[in-house]
Parts: structure tokens; sequence; C-alpha cells
């Protein structure tokens, strides 16, 4: 038998390894055994388990990787090891290619070259299947975004002919075998790489004979022993040059955190553990050369952070890792690999190496420079937030100051602005006002009484966000905000969910890849959440992980519009400031964004599928067309030639002023129609992608097809036909339309507002 395919499994993994056990029944080549070491009892004799390769159970002795991966190494029966964790999967021709490389030899560590992303094994494979260059992959895995990573032949600027005999052999090994060779001097090229376990590949025997094994006690870090001695009896190390290993990382550290996302307070004990055991081990020469440089690397990057700050979970007891960390680098015995550390860094190592004890002042000061170091380096951006970090969140609380924020400062507007305008007009002169905008300063309530707007980011807006007593905002404040000692915190948020929702979403690949857990944590820092209905009380303690205790079932601020007695009158006067005929009906189009439509992460694309010259033909003596985009999308749609019919107030700050003025509603999968139900208007869902929406994207909490007010449209045709025939639309859906009503707006009955200000302010 050629390979045998370890994976250790824990019980909350099983789908994962049913997952896995697909993708491996897909590889082109089929000499191999799989090997699940866990304490899982699976029935391998069931057509679940059915596959044209064996698969064997081994149970570890203790419940750790390290012991897991031992128990199956013991049974292993195929020439060559590799090892593969349940959520990962292989492209299909990964064996195939391997097998046919002839430089791997029983002295050669080869890898199957991981290729790590954010994207689920379905939405993974679903992408590549439409990547035309075999030498590309779908979408890439950097922090800033998702652009598709583009990885060319990589051949050499001297590659000048075409007879393969007469090309470098760099070349050569790449045309034929595609794969790259480390050995020699070039051996600890990559060496972080190699300190990797997923994906490797390594002769059995060579393991046997060595006696290596993974350290079975260390909960967190196993590898480090069994690759550093894998190391040290191989000559070479070969890499393909093609990804053939897809990683999957963890993209909900909450719920389904990988092994080095568990919250441990241990967490650089253990590794430095694992060092110290490997470092033991390894003779003197240029391997062990290589780890020393390597860790003192990682303690340069990481440990400085970790131990200047009060909030870091993952060392229990600092001084003892001081002198555990003392005898490792007193181990150390090449000068050489402390010279590569800077000048502080190395003085606080040595003070470390000498003293045993943590020299505080140093740390706390290259933390600061590196800070300092990150502003100048972006020409000054940041320097504010230091600023935040270091001065403005030692200064008092000012008791009296209320800090807005909507849709991230793009304008003035939703709940925030309800509730603002609510005080105002009650609570003259008790509290001062800080508006938050994105740009212009000199835009929204500026000025009115005891009101400030500052700019995002700026200077006024970092001593506001540290000092104020009240946070009201309807998304999510900035990762790095310090929730401070007397402060309390309002998240109005901004509508009932139909799409799903951050913990519910599988994929979150147009997102920030750390998003569930940037939301957890921002989540934990609110003191209250706004819900509209009882439908989003349930949602979001899923969704959000949010306690129903801490939510105020009062309904949306600012829906209380919606429902004013003279909103009528504020409807033409709205009308007059837009220039919109008051005789004239109007036609509001609201769409959303698609999770799988966008430039990079939060800037999304968006194509009008909507006919405009169609509907001005047969509409435009009754009616104009108001076009209001998501304020995600960042195309600047052009409307300038369809005259008077097409005004569009994508930036307009109030949408629920536009809800007001409107006839008609067109949308799709927004959530914009639970507000403007309200009105009792007419709902048409304009739903052209709906299959792929509902079945590849984000999916609904609703049935669209039962649960809403209005027809789904797939066809301009369609819209067309229910725009000529409303009272039909409205007589048919009138019955859904009172039950939807029911469900969704029970609590929206104009007073939400002051229901949110009692129980939030203090007032007494």
């Amino acid at each position: 038998m050629k390979f045998s395919l370890i994976t250790p499994v824990k019980a909350e993994e099983l789908p994962q390894l049913l997952a896995l056990k697909q993708n491996l029944s897909q590889q082109t080549m089929q000499d191999f055994e799989w090997l699940i070491a866990t304490d899982l009892t699976l029935d391998l004799q069931s057509p679940t388990w059915q596959t044209p390769f064996p698969i064997r159970l081994t149970q570890p002795t203790v419940p750790t990787i390290g012991a897991a991966r031992n128990a199956a190494l013991a049974s292993a029966k195929g020439d060559w090891l590799v090892f593969m964790d349940s959520d990962d999967y292989l492209l299909p021709e990964a064996l195939a290619h391997l097998d046919g490389t002839t430089a791997l030899t029983p002295t050669v560590m080869a890898d199957l070259h991981q290729y790590p992303t954010y994207e689920p094994h379905t939405a993974f494979i679903n992408t590549l299947s439409q990547t035309i260059a075999r030498d590309n992959l779908p979408k890439g895995t950097g922090s800033k975004g998702k652009k598709i990573t583009y990885r060319p032949l990589d051949l050499p600027a001297d590659l000048t002919t075409e007879t393969p005999s007469d090309l470098p052999i760099k070349a050569q090994n790449w045309l034929n075998y595609k794969y790259r060779l480390y050995q020699d001097t070039t051996r600890w090229d990559n060496f972080k790489r190699q300190l990797s376990i997923a994906g490797k590949v390594i002769n059995r025997e060579l393991v046997q004979q060595a006696k290596i094994q993974f350290d079975a006690t260390n909960p967190l870090y196993p590898d480090s022993l069994f690759l550093t001695q894998v190391m040290a009896h191989t000559s070479a190390y070969l890499q393909l040059a093609n990804p053939t290993y897809i990683r999957v990382r963890h993209n909900d550290p909450i719920n389904a955190p990988s092994v080095h996302q568990l919250p441990t307070p241990n967490r650089w004990h253990d590794r430095l553990a694992a060092w110290q055991l490997s470092l033991d081990q390894l003779s003197a020469g240029d391997l062990r050369d290589a780890f020393a440089t390597y860790t003192l690397n990682r303690l340069h990057r990481y440990l400085y952070k970790s131990l200047s700050t009060n909030t870091d979970d993952t060392i229990a007891d600092p001084q003892d890792l001081a002198v555990q960390l003392q005898r490792y680098l007193q181990s150390i015995d090449t000068p050489s690999s402390f010279q590569a550390m800077p000048l502080l860094s190395r003085q606080i190592l040595h003070h470390f190496q000498q003293h045993g004890t943590i020299p505080q002042g140093q740390i706390n000061t290259i933390v600061r420079l590196r800070q300092l170091r990150r502003v100048i380096k972006h020409h000054g951006r940041g320097v504010t937030r230091l600023a935040y970090d270091w001065w403005f969140t030692k200064l008092p609380v000012r008791p009296k100051t209320i800090l807005y924020e909507s849709f991230l400062g793009r304008n003035f507007s939703d709940s925030p602005k309800a509730i603002y305008q609510h005080l105002q007009a009650n609570y003259p002169g008790k509290f001062k006002h800080i508006w938050v905008m994105a740009d212009h300063t000199d835009t929204g309530p500026g000025n009115q009484p005891d009101t400030k707007v500052v700019k995002r980011f700026g200077w006024r807006y970092m001593y506001y966000l540290a000092t104020a007593r009240y946070q009201v905002i309807n998304m999510r404040q900035p990762k790095w905000f310090i929730k401070r000692p007397g402060t309390k915190f309002l998240a109005t948020w901004h509508g009932t969910p139909l799409k799903h929702l951050v913990f519910d979403m599988d994929n979150v690949a147009s997102a920030n890849p750390h998003y569930k857990e940037i939301f957890y944590q921002q989540s934990r820092q609110w003191d209250y959440l706004i819900t509209a209905n009882q439908f989003s009380v349930d949602v979001f303690e899923h969704a959000f992980m949010y306690p129903t205790q801490k939510m105020l079932s009062t309904g949306y601020p600012r829906n209380d519009i919606l429902s004013a007695p003279d909103k009528t009158s504020q409807a033409n006067n709205i009308k007059q400031k837009l220039g919109i005929p008051l005789d004239k009906k109007v036609i509001l189009y609201a769409p959303t964004w698609r999770d799988d439509d966008y430039y990079s992460v939060g800037n999304y694309k968006f194509t009008l599928k909507l006919d405009i010259p169609r509907l001005k033909r047969e509409l435009g003596q009754d009616y104009v067309l108001v076009l209001r985009t998501h304020y995600f999308i960042t195309d600047h749609l052009d409307t300038t030639g369809f005259g008077d019919f097409v005004y569009n107030e994508s930036s307009y700050d109030d949408i629920s002023e536009l809800y007001l003025i409107s006839d008609v509603l067109i949308t799709d999968y927004s959530s914009v129609f639970f507000d403007y139900a309200i009105l009792k208007r007419p709902i048409l869902y304009f739903v052209y992608d709906y299959e792929k929406y509902r079945s590849v994207l984000r999916g609904f909490y609703l049935n669209m097809e039962t649960d809403l007010p209005g027809p789904l449209l797939k066809t301009n045709d369609e819209v067309l036909s229910a725009l000529h025939n409303l009272p039909a639309v409205e007589r048919q859906y009138r019955d859904a339309y009172q039950q939807f009503s029911k469900r969704f707006n029970a609590w929206e009955d104009g007073h939400a507002t002051q229901r949110v200000v009692n129980t939030f302010f203090d007032l007494k």
C-alpha cells in the first residue's frame, strides 16, 4: 500500500469527517488507507462508510492529539504517512501528483503544500470549478481582502529555450513534476512551513526505525518534537509547487475553535515546554541553530505584547513563565541566534536568560515603539488611535455626554437620530450630544443646541469615544473599543433579519475572516440591544449569542415616524425638498448587496437588473422612481439619462423619510420591507437570482414563498405586470399582509423611542 492517511478526530468533528470521506473518495489515485484516530464508535460496515479504500479506527491511550497520532502510527501499513486534519481536504489529483514525483525518496520530507482558506468545502470547490487557469486558486486569504491569488509558473528569468533537456534543473523540476526541493544550504528556508504537520508526507519505515513519536503529554503543541526529529533524520524537504492540501481556517472560534484558538491560560507555558523538549533532543548543528533562531523570532514577535497588557489570557502565571523561559534561553548555546534579534529585543531576552524575571519597562517600551513604527509607516494613520489607547481612556468619564453613530458615520439617520431628536425635544440642555460623521464635519445636526459633530477616527472622535458616558450606535463599535467602567452602551441595531447573521452563517468569505470572533467580543460590551419584534429576539439570541434579558423589546425608534399623526404633511415636505412633483406617485426601489459580488472586504458591486427605460415608458406619466441602494454598495449608478423619472437617493440620510413619500416598495432580500409594512402599502420582491441566493449564499430565516406580504417576481415582465395591477396584488396578499404585520410590527406603535429612553438613560 502506498499511503496511510492519518486523521485525529474529536466527537464534535463527525460532520467534518463525513465531508472528508467524500472528498477522499474523489482522489484519482486510490492506493491508500485511511486511519481515523478517535474515541468515537463508527459502524464502518454501514453504507455511510463504504469507500473504494480501506478505513480503520485506532484508539489513543490518552485523550490528546499527540496520543491519537501515535496510535495511528503504530497501526499504519502504507509506505508513506500523510497527516490530515478532519476539516481539511485534498484536491482530486493530490496523491497522484505526489506519487509521480521521482524525487520522493525515504530520506525526503514531502509537503502537499497548504492553501489556507476560510471557505467551507462546498463553497471552495464551487469557486475552484469556475477558475480557468490551473495555476490559479480562488479567493485568497489575506487579512485585507479576498482577491483572487494568482500563482504563476514561477520559472527562472533565464528560461529561453523550449527544449526541456536544455532547461535549468529548477525549471525541469517545475515543468515535469512541479515541486521545489530544499536541501543543503536551502534546507532551512521556509522553516516555519516545515513545523506544520498538516499535509506532510513522511516515510513510515524511517519513522519506525528512528522511533519518532508525537508528544502525547502536550495538549496544544504535540507536533514540534515529531517534526524536528523527522527533520533530523531526513536530508531534504520537497514541496509541491502547486497547493493541493486545502486547509480550512476556523472562522467561528467561539463555537468551533481549532486547537490553537482554544481559550487556555497555559498557551505560552505549553509552547515553551514543546520547544524545550524539541531542543533537548537535537544535536549541535544547522538544524539546532535554525530551530533556536526560529523560536527566538517567535518570542520577539509575539511574547512581548502578551506580557505588556493585563488582559492577556494565554499566560497563567507570568513569573512562572519567566523562570521557564530562563531555562529555555540558557539551553540555546549559539550566540548567532541571539545576534539575529534587534538590539532591544536581545536585551530583553538576555534579561530573561540571566535573571528569570520580567523586564516590564523594556517590554512596554518595545511594544510602544512598534505601535509608533506602524503609525510612521502609514504616514501618520493611526496616531489618534494611539492617543485613544495611551491617554484618552485614562481621562474622567463625562457623565452627561452621549455619542451617536449611524451606519459607521455615513449619515444622520436611523434609531440614533430618533433618540437624539426625542432627547432634544423633551430634555433640552440636559445632555451634550456628539454625532460621529465619516467625512464632512459640517453635515448632520451640527447647528443644533448642545450638539457637536466630530469626524470619525479624528482627534475629537477618539476623545469623546473614550470619555462619553453613553454610546448609541446602530452597527458595531470599533474592535479596539475599550468599554470603561461607568459607561453604558446601547446597540440599536438596524433591522429585522431576513438573511442569516453571524453565528448562523457558514461562510463569511466576503467579510473579515475573524468576523464571528470580533462580533462576539464587541457584543459582550453592549449593555442593551434594541429589538423590533419577538422574531428578532429569538434570532438574535442564537445569531448573536446575546442574552435575551439584555434585549429591549420596544420596537425601533426609527419607525416612530411611520406612525406619526402628521406623516402626510411630513411626506409632502420631503417631496418638495427632493423636487418630486406632489401629483406623482413614488416607486421606491431598495435592493441589497450580494455576498459573492464584491471588490474587496466590505466593498460590494451592484448590477442594476431593473429595466428602468421600460418603467419610464410605461409608467412615467403617473410615477417617479426613487432609487436607494444599500450603503455597502460602492458602485455609483449613473441615472442621469432618465431625466425627471429617476431620483437616485442612495446617499439620502434617512430611508424612513423615503418610506413616507413612496406608494409602493420594490426590494429583494433587504430587511427594509419589515419597516415598510408598517405603512400598509404594497411591497413587490424583485428576486431575479432567487435560487442562487437561497441555496448558495446566506440563506433566509423566513420562507420567502409563504411568509412575505407580496409576490416574488423573477423577471421585469412580472414587475411591470404587478405595477400595472397593484389593486389586484393588494387583494391577493391582504391576508398575508395582516398576518405579517401582526407577527413583525405589533410593537411599532409610534412610542418606541420613549420606551428606549426611559430604560437606558438616567433621567430621574
